[in-house]
């Protein structure tokens, strides 16, 4: 009878109902073989609900623990949950002898206290992923470099596993700063240079900037900036920097095709107006005309 009053307590049963249902009087220790051997089976089902339900709460408490250590978790809303450490750091059920220590109830709540952490753990990943995906572009942005150098799709949606998404963009992160120190010397130069073309700077310190890029790259491999190959943009930046007196003028073929677009756009610009009527001696020579031939059918 101690052994059922134990594990009812434990469990979160109610004692004097197991009593009632075997037909056993409080207080009575005396019963028939019948009644004995349902207190058995009794006491036999509770103690494998009493394992089950320790294996249980035993796993709850361990995704419960991870949970609160990746939401920093205050103490005093774990308090409330105590029982669960107390399940985990337990080698066995019969340590556990406090009052419902492996009721329903419990392990009820443990379970809504796990699907309200996870789903605030999955926006908070969502967040943390968004915030390195933005960290990533804005590197490769400053050092002129785009997600295709990297393998990075910004465009590709992540709605799952946040975890091994953002370990591949702390990878990527990575790498990229340690290229930003390899191309700084050729990034602030081409830089620098762009902003010559546009701005005053003496013709002979851009050719000295020019030509020491040119010296650079020449040791370089490949070298992408903003997508494109540095002996390109090089080339484009020497084109900008001549005179436009120098620069080849356009095809004769291209000139005329710009004229005739400029042509054909201000016709289309402009409303549909009807034709201008002739001039009054126009139709009084056109008039006399068909009199004149009008005349000559009549008189045949």
């Amino acid at each position: 009878m101690d052994r059922l009053k134990r594990l009812c307590k434990v469990l979160g049963s109610n004692y004097q109902e197991r009593l009632d249902k075997l037909g056993i009087a409080a207080g009575h220790k005396e019963m028939d073989e019948k009644t004995s051997k349902a207190l058995e089976q009794t006491i036999r089902v509770l103690e494998e609900a009493k394992e089950a339900r320790f294996s249980k709460l035993q796993a709850l408490g361990l995704k419960l623990r991870d949970l609160w250590k990746f939401h920093n978790t205050a103490p005093e809303n774990i308090l409330e949950f105590a029982e669960t450490f107390a399940c985990i750091d337990a080698e066995s059920a019969n340590e556990l002898t406090k009052e419902k220590s492996l009721s329903m109830e419990l392990i009820s709540k443990a379970t809504e206290e796990i699907n309200t952490l996870e789903a605030s753990m999955v926006a908070k990943q969502k967040k943390m992923y968004l915030g390195k995906k933005q960290k990533l572009l804005k590197l490769l942005e400053e050092t002129h470099m785009v997600p295709a150098d990297m393998k990075f799709d910004p465009k590709k949606k992540v709605e799952s596993d946040f975890p091994k998404a953002i370990s591949d963009l702390k990878i990527m992160i990575k790498q990229v700063k340690v290229q930003i120190l390899e191309r700084k010397d050729i990034v602030m130069r081409i830089e620098l240079l762009q902003h010559a073309v546009n701005n005053s700077l003496s013709v002979k310190t851009s050719e000295r900037l020019l030509r020491s890029l040119k010296n650079m790259v020449v040791l370089e491999g490949t070298f992408l900036f903003d997508g494109k190959d540095v002996k390109v943009v090089i080339n484009e930046i020497e084109y900008e920097m001549k005179p436009a007196s120098t620069k080849p003028a356009l095809p004769v073929k291209k000139r005329m095709s710009a004229r005739l677009t400029e042509l054909r756009d201000k016709e289309q610009s402009s409303p549909d107006l009807p034709p201008p009527p002739y001039p009054s001696r126009v139709r009084d020579g056109n008039r006399e005309r068909r009199k004149g031939v009008w005349g000559k059918e009549s008189k045949r």
